[in-house]
């Protein structure tokens, strides 16, 4: 039996949601844009299914609400599959595009067949002995959702995190539409009439007195292949986890021991995260690796622990040309930044002339610095390196020569501006009002001249007397 592994089933290309509650004649499926007509429609065959196999009802009918949104996927309208079990039931099946994830978080479509259902009660039992029996080469890959080994719902709902499906939250989001439709409270407790249930789960199922442990919440944020850090001096005060750390119940350590570690070991990072507490705190957690192979042990790692690439960025302006001729890629973030970054295009869509820039960021690792401009495309911004002359700024020509002596302000001084640099030559341009107190004849101190040769333009950078502060000029301000 397969079973993709993927986000979420829910990006499979989805039908149309209809108004109210459709019944498909003859198969007892229910496409609803009502969540409550949902769950009524189905309340019989899970609760059924779920209390044969000792499992959650609760659990199964969010999954099933879940990865079916809510009864409207084309695949469950089509086929009654409410869980996306690829293969055949029977020898039927339908083919279909999925959206799947690859293990750089990358986005990919392909075809694939899933199984195709005479009712939703065979998809719920499919399903169901899915979670009971496994997979051929691991039989209790689902166990943490079974009744005698999930004190609670919330339990089961984040056993299935990284196992039925790859998504970071997926037991998060189970757990959600549990709470919001009081689905615990509606179906678990018939599971109390079934004398296989285990004395706990019985007792928090007949009562629902069991407190629901509290966790933090994390963001997650997906990353391009190939991003790296480095293992600090203080690594081992922290530890490697399945998961970011206090997110969910039964969370696991790996020993430093175990891996190939030590300070300044290089670690390849393919996701941020970012858990905030009940108290409103918020940590930085990443997805570490070390070795850049798809198969390679991932482990969640406090960010403390790690020396990150430093970026130091700056607001300002220019025109940018980008050679669409390269291979590469534009990002929604500085590429190995703190933040990670996604690849959000090619450079060969880069087709324009020229594109604006309003930020410009120097990224230093490993004593390497590296430029990158962040560009306008439409109404959206991204990240493109400046290295290798993928991105190239156009700024105005200047010669430059040393100068010297006094000159005094012109009468037509206050139609000029003062500038940190001569205008329209640096990225990081900054525009300075007149002091107070100066007027036409004020004596300045001339230390540096430029002139933009393309315009013909003169140039000065001078000082008031009294002041150390440097300002360019253009020379008609000066008489």
């Amino acid at each position: 039996m397969k079973r993709t592994k993927r986000w979420l089933l829910a990006t499979l290309i989805v039908g149309v949601g209809l108004g109210g509650l459709t019944m498909s004649k003859g198969t007892g499926h229910a496409a609803t844009t009502d969540p409550q007509s949902f769950i009524s429609t189905l309340k019989s065959p899970v609760t059924s299914v779920a209390n044969q196999y000792k499992l959650y009802p609760s659990v199964m009918m969010a999954q099933a609400a879940l990865e079916s949104a809510w009864g409207t996927s084309t695949l469950t309208t089509t086929a009654n599959n409410y869980f996306g079990i690829k293969g055949s039931y029977n020898g039927q099946s339908v083919t279909m595009q999925t959206a799947e994830y690859d293990s750089d978080g990358q986005l990919y479509y392909t075809n694939a067949n899933f199984r195709k259902y005479p009712s939703a009660k065979a998809s719920m039992t499919d399903n169901a002995t899915l979670l009971r029996g496994g997979t051929s080469y691991n039989p209790t890959l689902y166990s943490g959702t079974w009744r005698e080994n999930a004190a609670t719902y919330s339990d089961a709902a984040n056993a299935l995190t990284n196992t039925y499906a790859t998504a970071p939250t997926y037991g998060s989001s189970l757990i959600s539409i549990i709470k919001t439709y009081g689905l615990n409270t509606l179906l678990d407790g018939s599971a109390s009439s079934s004398s296989s249930s285990s004395s706990s789960s019985s007792s928090e199922s007949s009562t629902d007195t069991t407190p629901e442990p509290t966790y933090a919440t994390a963001k997650y944020y997906g990353a391009a292949g190939g991003q790296t850090a480095r293992l600090n001096s203080k690594y081992t005060s922290y530890r490697l986890y399945n998961h970011v750390k206090g997110t969910r119940a039964d969370i696991t350590k790996t020993a430093w021991k175990k891996v190939k570690a030590g300070q300044d070991v290089q670690v390849y990072l393919n996701m941020r995260g970012v858990k905030t507490t009940k108290n409103g705190n918020k940590t930085t957690w990443y997805r570490i690796t070390f070795s850049n192979g798809a198969s390679a042990k991932r482990y969640w790692l406090y960010s403390k622990a790690l020396t990150l690439p430093k970026v130091t960025y700056s607001k300002g302006t220019a025109k940018v040309k980008v050679n669409s001729a390269l291979s590469g890629y534009y990002y929604n973030h500085v590429y190995n930044s703190p933040y990670l970054a996604k690849s959000m295009g090619k450079l060969k869509a880069l087709t324009a002339k020229s594109y604006t820039a309003d930020n410009q960021a120097v990224r230093t690792q490993d004593g390497i610095k590296t430029t990158w401009y962040r560009i306008k495309v439409g109404d959206k911004k991204y990240w493109i390196a400046a290295n290798e002359a993928a991105a190239s700024p156009q700024y105005d020509y200047v010669t430059y020569a040393n100068a010297s002596g006094t000159k005094r302000l012109s009468a037509k001084y206050s139609k000029y501006h003062l500038y940190n640099h001569v205008k329209k030559t640096h990225f990081d341009q900054q525009t300075f009002d007149w002091p107070k107190g100066v007027k036409k004849g004020t004596k300045v101190t001339v230390n540096y001249k430029g002139v933009k040769t393309t315009y013909g333009t003169t140039w000065y950078r001078f000082k008031f007397n009294g002041d150390k502060t440097n300002y360019w000029v253009d020379s008609r301000a000066l008489a």
